[in-house]
């Protein structure tokens, strides 16, 4: 019977054990290689995306200034015919309403008789307006005047004596500066029917006398008002 070789054994064991651990410590750096692979792609994509993402935001931008710039771009256009036609028909019939109302509600003769002629001159404006072959289309201009009257004459209607006096004639002067504001700046430039564009230049000289009467009838006013103010005083003080 044979004998097991003892040191034979024992050296082939310490050989298959060698080889395990070497096998062991090739195969953890290839891993550690592999992570580190991994995560320079991850730190690429990440840093890929950081400076995308300036771009995106430039984008954005870019896309909130265009639209910027298409609002102010319809907002500056100009306005065709039957947008000028409802702006001076707005006018006009504001004018109207307001002095017949100051025809009935005036405490001061020279405030009605001022009145009256509103009611006569944009009476008559209308009428010529009606008579041209143009048609009306409100615009954003219109409508907002339209807006303003209806307010001016309610804040009117709530008045009366002097203060209404006052309040009509200041609401004559801040109207025929913005009609005057806009013929030159919106309508007249704006205007392309030949007709349309005459009733704009005959229009204008009148509302240019209607603002240089109601200034100088403000101006009245306020020297009666500081003349009765001053008499009450010295009254006051002639009764104690």
């Amino acid at each position: 019977m044979l004998r097991p070789n003892i040191p034979t054994l024992y050296l082939t064991a310490l050989s298959v054990v060698g080889l395990l651990h070497c096998s062991s410590h090739s195969s953890e750096p290839s891993k550690t290689a592999a992570d580190e692979s991994s995560s320079g792609s991850m730190a690429q994509t990440n840093s890929a995306e950081a400076n995308s993402s300036p771009s995106g935001a430039s984008d954005a931008q870019g896309g909130s200034s265009t639209s910027a710039q298409r609002g102010a771009s319809s907002s500056s256009q100009k306005l065709d015919d039957a947008q000028i036609a409802a702006i001076t028909d707005a006018a006009n019939s504001a004018e109207v309403e307001q002095g017949r109302l100051a025809q009935s509600k005036a405490s001061d003769p020279r405030v009605r008789s001022f009145a009256a002629m509103m009611v006569e001159h944009h009476g008559e404006a209308r009428r010529d307006q009606q008579a041209l072959s143009v048609s009306k289309q409100d615009s954003a201009d219109s409508e907002r005047m339209s807006k303003d009257a209806d307010t001016a004459l309610s804040s009117l209607q709530q008045k009366s004596g002097a203060d209404f006096d006052r309040a009509y004639i200041q609401l004559q002067c801040d109207e025929h500066r913005k009609v005057l504001s806009d013929l030159d700046q919106k309508l007249l430039p704006a205007a392309q029917d030949p007709g349309l564009r005459a009733y704009l230049e005959k229009l204008k000289p009148k509302v240019q006398d209607h603002l240089a009467q109601a200034e100088r009838l403000q101006k009245e006013l306020g020297s009666s008002s500081s003349r009765t103010s001053d008499t009450s005083a010295s009254e006051r003080a002639a009764n104690r």
